[in-house]
């Protein structure tokens, strides 16, 4: 008896909606660039706050409205300014003073003897750290300081009140994702079931859901979130709220109608 070698068929794999929705995103070179490019903004403004060098609170006062830079603050013209300003707070003049490497060696003079405790004037700057008496009169009143140069990156400059404008977008980075995110999910758990309710209800309540929603759609969207502020204050929580509740009457309209057209259907009525 002769063995006949039957070819077995390979069996068909199918391909689910998300699969052929994936295939035809990776043929848009357009579209994959924009998930890349929205993928690296993700991971840098949730990742770079903790690796920036200042928190996006602190405020510089000698630092006000400093343009971006890749070399550190401050500049070589800014120090004698620093250093003045710094002195005038001791109520002391500058005598003499030069730049030794990293540190700055000034002369103060005064009318009254000078205390030791004056050198926190120079720590409280932004521009100097590590303040050192070198010498002092026998009557106190000219003493020879030392105070090392701190030196400070503002890769995206400072704003109009001293505060680190990297660090501030990297975080204001994070809050906008965040928004988006978790306002989509509230409108879209909201809007999912306000309509479908008012889809499978249908008849009266459907027409005064509708209606609410038409009212709500009136209102301007910065009105309804100075009236949020108003009764609530300013909250992180706030934000959440006013996004979701304006961006969910899209999505109940979307479902309110693919829920009409499913109860039209032959089986359902069945």
């Amino acid at each position: 008896m002769t063995d006949l070698a039957v070819a077995v068929p390979e069996p068909i794999v199918g391909r689910s909606l998300w699969g052929n929705a994936w295939a035809r995103l990776k043929r848009n070179r357009a579209a994959m660039f924009s998930l890349y490019y929205l993928a690296f903004i993700t991971v840098i403004s949730v990742f770079g706050p903790m690796v920036v060098p200042h928190e996006y609170t602190t405020i510089y006062g000698d630092y006000v409205r400093m343009p971006p830079s890749l070399s550190a603050y401050p500049k070589p013209d800014m120090i004698q300014g620093a250093l003045t300003d710094a002195i005038k707070r001791m109520r002391a003049n500058i005598k003499e003073w030069h730049q030794d490497g990293n540190r700055v060696i000034v002369t103060v003079t005064s009318t009254r003897p000078i205390d030791d405790r004056n050198i926190r004037y120079l720590d409280r700057s932004d521009a100097f750290d590590d303040t050192r008496i070198e010498n002092k009169s026998a009557d106190g009143l000219e003493v020879t300081m030392s105070s090392a140069i701190k030196q400070q990156y503002f890769y995206f400059g400072t704003d109009n009140t001293g505060r680190d404008l990297l660090s501030r977008t990297l975080m204001a980075g994070r809050i906008s994702l965040a928004i988006g995110l978790l306002a989509g999910v509230v409108a879209g758990v909201i809007g999912v079931i306000y309509g479908a309710t008012a889809g499978f209800a249908g008849g009266r309540v459907d027409e005064v859901m509708m209606r609410i929603v038409d009212v709500l759609y009136s209102l301007p969207f910065i009105f309804f979130v100075i009236m949020l502020v108003v009764f609530f204050g300013r909250n992180f929580v706030l934000m959440f709220l006013a996004v979701g509740a304006v961006l969910w009457l899209d999505m109940a309209r979307i479902v309110r109608g693919q829920a009409l057209s499913i109860r039209r259907q032959e089986y359902v009525q069945a």
